[in-house]
């Protein structure tokens, strides 16, 4: 049996690690091209613009969600806190 020389087998690892490398790369675009799918882009909203408030994850004693509203009245926005998440201020009246 023939021991493989110390150059051979640090080549053989260089060339493992470069195919891991490449490999996490791949992967990492697959990943981010699958999460871009179901990510959706800003609406593109500014300070000052008025906006209906949905009543999508606010939790109301309404027993039957059918019947309970939908949105709720015209607010403006005060700030942009993220990119989807925005800091409204009761309308006037």
């Amino acid at each position: 049996m023939e021991i493989p020389s110390l150059e051979d087998l640090l080549k053989k690892m260089e060339t493992m690690r470069e195919e891991a490398k490449t490999a996490m790369e791949k992967i990492k675009k697959m990943t981010k091209r699958q999460y871009d799918k179901r990510t959706c882009q800003s609406q593109g909203l500014k300070t000052g613009e008025q906006v209906w408030l949905e009543a999508r994850n606010i939790q109301t004693n309404q027993p039957l969600k059918k019947l309970d509203q939908k949105r709720y009245r015209l607010f403006t926005i005060k700030e942009k806190i993220r990119q989807r998440a925005y800091r409204l201020e009761l309308p006037e009246g």
